[in-house]
């Protein structure tokens, strides 16, 4: 499997933040509205269930996130999972980003419509 700089960097912020054994499963890139490119690198732990933790590369900024159970189809990642921060939410090659709010209990889109490509 070919894995980019980024897909390198984000395997080791995944493992210094405690997912033993990581297992890289998938590296792909959503193209969401605006032309915007995000690319993710989808880990999973050692138990080889639904990717625990997803590494996003947006505006500059790498992005590590936890999967949550809180997606009725899909899958949700949140960091950190009790406050305000970004939540990724991925179903069928589609995803979008949005950030939560804790104070105010909202969350608001910033990037939509992303597909795999």
């Amino acid at each position: 499997m070919k894995v980019s700089v980024f897909g390198t960097v984000a395997v080791s912020a995944a493992l210094s933040a405690g997912v033993a054994d990581a297992a890289v499963t998938s590296t792909p890139r959503y193209t969401c509205e605006r032309g915007v490119e995000i690319p993710a690198v989808y880990i999973n732990s050692e138990d080889g269930k639904e990717p625990s933790v997803a590494v996003i590369m947006v505006e500059g900024r790498m992005i590590n996130l936890e999967a949550t159970a809180e997606a009725a189809s899909g899958v949700r990642y949140r960091f950190p999972n009790d406050g305000s921060g970004y939540v990724w939410w991925t179903h069928q090659g589609e995803a979008q980003l949005m950030w939560y709010d804790a104070e105010k209990n909202e969350e608001v889109t910033l990037y939509a419509f992303c597909k795999q490509s």
